[in-house]
C-alpha cells in the first residue's frame, strides 16, 4: 500500500490541475492491482469528471469503493478483473487518501487561479492605457479568459445598429464556429443577459433556445456563463464563456462556480472600459488621420518644427524635399541638419520673426545628403488659433523650375552651336585641308629654316581649327544608337589601364576604388568612355606639377542608380567660376590646349540617359565631378542594331 500512496504524493507535488492528479491516480491503482481496468469518476467543490486507466476488460463482479470527505468531496472507483482476494480496506485507505491529495492540488489550483487573475487584471488595465484596436482587445481577453476558467471557447456578441439583435464580433478556441453569428435579443441566452442586465449560467446550454447556435466540430457545447458588458451608455452586449463536451460522450464538463463568475465579471468591466477607450480614441485618430492625410496629400512641402527648429511632423512633399525615404529619419533633427539655409538670413532669425507673429517670406537652399542641392521659396508662420511655439514651415521647392531655365537656355546655346558648326564644318575643312597640305608641301620643298617653322605652325594652328570643328560637332550632334548595358567597372578600369603607362613616367598615381555590386547602366559605351576620358585628362592638367599628383576613380552602388566620381589633388576649381564650367567655349586652359567644350559634352551624354552631374570639392584637395546614371532594369535586353 505504501508504494501507490508515494507514488500519489509524488504527483500531488507536482500536478497544475485536478484531473490530471486524477488520471494519475487511476494509472496508479491499475499498475497496483496488477494492471486491471480502473474507473474513477470524482465531484469536487469547483471541478467534477471521470477519467480511466488500463485495459477495456468484461468482469462481472468488479470491485467498487466510493469514498467521500467532511467538505462533500467524492470519488468512486470500479476495478474490474481484480484478483480474488483483493484488500478493499487498503483500497479505501489508499482512495481515501488520494481524495485528500486532490483536494490540495484543487485548492493550489484555485489559488494559481487567483494569482494569475489578478496578474492578468494589472497587466489589462496597463495594457489597456495603451489604447488596441477593438479586435485585438476582444481576442486577447477572451483568450485570457478561458484560459483562467479552463473553458475551451469564449465569445462576445455586440449590439447591431437596429437595435433588435446581437453580432458575435470576437471568438476565440472552439466558438470559433459563431463568427459573425447573429442572436435575437428576445429568443436567446445572450440576449436575455443583455436586455435585463443579469449575468446567466447554465450547466447545460442545450436546454436553452439558443443552445444549437453554439455548436462546434470538435465538441458540444455544454456548461455556459455569459456576463452582461456595461458601457458608459448602458449594456452594450456580452461575453459568453464555454466548456464543451467531447463528441464521444455523454458526460457533462463541470458548471461553472460563483467564484469563476466573479473572475469573468471583474476582467468583463475591464473589456467595457477597454471598448470605450478604443472608440474615444478611434474617433480622435480618424480625425487626426483625415488632418495627416491633408498634409500629406499637399504638393508643397510642409514641416511642423518648434521654436528651436527641430523637426516635430513633415509631410511626404517634404521627405522627397530633403531627400529622406520615412519621416521618422527626419524627425527630431534641426533644420539645419537637414540642409536648409534661407539666404541673406540666419536661420534664428526667420524662426524668431515667425514666432513673434511676423510671418517670414524668402528663398532658402536645401543641400540633402546625397549632395543634390534644392533651391525653394519659404514660408515661416505660427500656427493660427494655436496656443504653442510651433512654427509651420511651408516650401515650394523651385529648383527643378530653375534648371529648366537654364537648361533652356544651354539648349539655345547648343542649338545656336549645332547650327554654326553644320553650316560652317563643310564650308571650313576644305579650306584647312587645302592649307594643310600646302604647308606640308612647303616644308619638303624648302630649305629655309624660317619658312618650315612658319609652315609647321600653320600645320599645328590648321589641326586645332580642325578639332575645335570636331568638338562642335559633337556637341551639337544627338545620339541615335540604341542604348546597352554598360558596366562602369570595366569602362573605368580600360580607361585607368590606358592612362596608367602614359601617367607612370610623369609620377601621377592613378587609384580606382570600384564597387563589385554596382549594377550595368543603360547608354552608349563609345559616348560613356569619352565621358570618363574627358574627366581624367581635366584631372591630368589640374595635378600638373603638383606633389602629390593623385587622381581617383570610384563607383558606387545606389538604389536604382550607379555613381562614379573622377577627382583630384589638383587646387580646385575657385567658387567664382563654377557656375560656368558646364557653358559651351569656357575654358581655364590656354589655347593649345582645350576648346572649352569638354565638359558641356560630358554634361550632354549624361543627360541623354537621364543622368545627373556636377562638381564637388573632393577630399584630396582639387576638385571632384560626380556622375549619377541610373541602372538597367534587370528585364532589359540588349537590341542588336543593323
Amino acid at each position: 500500500m505504501l508504494d501507490p500512496i508515494r507514488q500519489l504524493l509524488s504527483e500531488a507535488n507536482t500536478a497544475k490541475e485536478t484531473k490530471g492528479f486524477w488520471l494519475t491516480a487511476a494509472r496508479v491503482l491499475s499498475e497496483w492491482s496488477g494492471g486491471t481496468r480502473v474507473e474513477l469518476a470524482y465531484q469536487g467543490i469547483a471541478e467534477s469528471g471521470t477519467v480511466a486507466a488500463g485495459p477495456k476488460l468484461t468482469s462481472s463482479d468488479p470491485v467498487h469503493v466510493v469514498v467521500r470527505d467532511a467538505e462533500g468531496r467524492v470519488v468512486d472507483v470500479s476495478i474490474e478483473g481484480a484478483p480474488a482476494a483483493f484488500p478493499i480496506a487498503e483500497l479505501k485507505a489508499v482512495v481515501d487518501v488520494a481524495l485528500q491529495l486532490a483536494g490540495m492540488v484543487g485548492r493550489r489550483a484555485s489559488l494559481e487561479r487567483e494569482r494569475r487573475l489578478g496578474t492578468f487584471l494589472v497587466e489589462l488595465s496597463r495594457w489597456l492605457l495603451a489604447a488596441p484596436d477593438r479586435e485585438l482587445l476582444l481576442r486577447y481577453t477572451l483568450q485570457s479568459l478561458t484560459s483562467l476558467v479552463d473553458a475551451q471557447g469564449a465569445y462576445v456578441a455586440l449590439r447591431n445598429e437596429d437595435g433588435d439583435s446581437l453580432r458575435v464580433a470576437a471568438t476565440v478556441g472552439q466558438s470559433a464556429e459563431m463568427e459573425g453569428l447573429v442572436l435575437p435579443l428576445d429568443a436567446s441566452a445572450t440576449g436575455r443577459v443583455v436586455t435585463s442586465g443579469e449575468a446567466f449560467m447554465s450547466e447545460d446550454i442545450q436546454l436553452e433556445p439558443d443552445g444549437r447556435l453554439l455548436a462546434s466540430p470538435s465538441g458540444t457545447a455544454r456548461a455556459v456563463m455569459i456576463t452582461p458588458l456595461r458601457t458608459s451608455n448602458g449594456v452594450a452586449g456580452a461575453v459568453g464563456v464555454v466548456r464543451f463536451a467531447a463528441p464521444d460522450t455523454t458526460a457533462l464538463p463541470a458548471p461553472f462556480t460563483l467564484v469563476e463568475l466573479q473572475y469573468v465579471s471583474a476582467v468583463v468591466a475591464h473589456i467595457a472600459g477597454g471598448l470605450a477607450l478604443t472608440e474615444a480614441l478611434a474617433s480622435v485618430r480618424s480625425a487626426a488621420e483625415q488632418a495627416r492625410a491633408m498634409v500629406n496629400g499637399s504638393p508643397l512641402p510642409l514641416a511642423l518644427v518648434d521654436r528651436e527648429g527641430r523637426i516635430e511632423q513633415l509631410n511626404a512633399a517634404a521627405c522627397r524635399l530633403f531627400g529622406i525615404t520615412v519621416e521618422a529619419k527626419g524627425l527630431g533633427k534641426h533644420l539645419e541638419g537637414l540642409g536648409l539655409s534661407p539666404t541673406g538670413f540666419p536661420l534664428h532669425v526667420v524662426l524668431a520673426q515667425a514666432l513673434a507673429g511676423k510671418a517670414w517670406h524668402g528663398r532658402v537652399l536645401v543641400t540633402r545628403s546625397d549632395g543634390d542641392r534644392r533651391i525653394g521659396d519659404c514660408t515661416v508662420t505660427g500656427l493660427a488659433g494655436v496656443e504653442s511655439s510651433h512654427l509651420l514651415v511651408a516650401l515650394y521647392d523651385r529648383t527643378d523650375e530653375l534648371r529648366a531655365e537654364r537648361e533652356l537656355v544651354a539648349r539655345e546655346k547648343l542649338a545656336t552651336v549645332g547650327e554654326i558648326a553644320s553650316g560652317v564644318a563643310h564650308e571650313v575643312n576644305n579650306p584647312l585641308t587645302a592649307i594643310r597640305m600646302e604647308a606640308e608641301l612647303l616644308v619638303r620643298a624648302n630649305k629655309d629654316p624660317e619658312t618650315t617653322a612658319a609652315a609647321v605652325t600653320m600645320t599645328r594652328e590648321v589641326d586645332r581649327a580642325a578639332r575645335i570643328v570636331r568638338s562642335l560637332l559633337r556637341l551639337a550632334r544627338r545620339a541615335d544608337t540604341t542604348p546597352t548595358r554598360v558596366q562602369m567597372n570595366e569602362l573605368l578600369r580600360d580607361v585607368v589601364e590606358i592612362r596608367q603607362r602614359v601617367l607612370r613616367s610623369e609620377s601621377v598615381e592613378i587609384r580606382s576604388e570600384m564597387d563589385g555590386a554596382a549594377p550595368a547602366v543603360l547608354g552608349l559605351g563609345q559616348e560613356l568612355q569619352q565621358v570618363v576620358i574627358n574627366l581624367v585628362t581635366n584631372a591630368e592638367h589640374a595635378i600638373r606639377g603638383r606633389t602629390p599628383a593623385v587622381i581617383l576613380l570610384t563607383t558606387q552602388a545606389r538604389e536604382g542608380w550607379v555613381r562614379f566620381a573622377v577627382e583630384d589633388s589638383g587646387p580646385g576649381i575657385p567658387e567664382e567660376i563654377r557656375h560656368r564650367i558646364f557653358d559651351p567655349f569656357f575654358t581655364t586652359k590656354g589655347p593649345d590646349e582645350g576648346t572649352g567644350l569638354g565638359l558641356a559634352i560630358c554634361q550632354r551624354v549624361v543627360s541623354e540617359v537621364g543622368g545627373k552631374m556636377w562638381l564637388e570639392e573632393s577630399a584630396l584637395g582639387g576638385a571632384r565631378f560626380v556622375v549619377d546614371l541610373p541602372a538597367a532594369p534587370e528585364n532589359f535586353q540588349d537590341t542588336a542594331v543593323g
